[in-house]
């Protein structure tokens, strides 16, 4: 699991904007110990969300590779859910925010 704290303040920022985004936003325990914050359903898509800050711009897929790699590892980890997505919401020091899909074997920005 990864080290240090939750970026509490972030993730409920990430969720705020789903749901200000239509999204249907279903949260999580934080002490279920889960390798993503919440879940969100986007008009019968739903995926699992994990939240990062990051203190460095940098939003280019090699970079958000390197830079989360642990918690990229984390959702790679996670059984085939058929239909349910992973997705990796980074939001930079500018509080601008970048969204990505996880793949077993790839990244790709979303929308």
């Amino acid at each position: 699991m990864t080290r240090g704290y939750r970026p509490v303040v972030a993730i409920g920022e990430a969720q705020r904007k789903a749901s200000a985004g239509g999204m249907c936003v279903i949260t999580v325990e934080a002490e279920a110990r889960l390798p993503f914050d919440f879940v969100v359903d986007d008009r019968g898509s739903t995926s699992l969300v994990r939240v990062r800050r990051l203190k460095y711009a940098g939003y280019g897929t090699a970079g958000i590779e390197r830079t989360c790699r642990q918690q990229l590892a984390e959702l790679r980890r996670l059984p085939d859910l058929g239909s349910i997505t992973s997705e990796i919401w980074v939001r930079g020091p500018d509080r601008s925010w970048h969204r990505y899909r996880v793949r077993k074997d790839s990244l790709e920005p979303c929308g």
